[in-house]
């Protein structure tokens, strides 16, 4: 009986979806523009301290300017296949969706990288390259670690 139970558990977990492969890094061209920006008073990310006596609201850090990341993603290759992107941050939320043609770029704002290191903000982007049909093809992973390192695919591209 429990050798049974052991079959159909493995049987079910190996008809599971396949891991999407990762694009090859000959097909894509990343770009980091990194800026320093400063951050608006009303901020998301911001921490905030209420002063009740005064009736007011006090904001911590971010007084200057705070390095920016945004990513200039270029298609160098698609194959007959991918005919979408499809960007999605660890956060589960969709960042873009659209059709996509070879030679096309497209930026992804991705905040300021203090949050990023801090886990305030999503750290981790996917970028799925999909068929007419949107199965996933390929993807592209954009990883940003606790100390700032940058990786593309695994692969170290910098620190921030």
């Amino acid at each position: 009986m429990i050798l049974a139970v052991l079959f159909l558990i493995l049987n079910v977990a190996q008809q599971g979806e396949p891991e999407v492969p990762l694009k090859p890094n000959d097909e894509f061209q990343l770009t980091v523009d990194y800026k320093f920006k400063t951050r608006s008073a009303l901020s998301t990310n911001s921490n905030l301290n209420i002063d009740y006596a005064n009736d007011r609201i006090l904001k911590e850090g971010g007084s200057g300017p705070m390095p920016y990341l945004i990513i200039k993603f270029k298609m160098l290759k698609l194959s007959e296949q991918e005919t979408r992107v499809k960007v999605i941050s660890n956060a589960s939320k969709m960042v873009l969706s659209k059709k996509v043609k070879e030679g096309e770029d497209f930026d992804l704002d991705l905040g300021y990288t203090d949050d990023m290191k801090d886990r305030v903000s999503a750290f981790e982007y996917s970028i799925y390259f999909l068929s007419a049909e949107k199965k996933s093809v390929s993807r592209v992973q954009l990883f940003i670690m606790e100390d700032g390192t940058f990786l593309v695919n695994g692969e170290k591209r910098g620190k921030f």
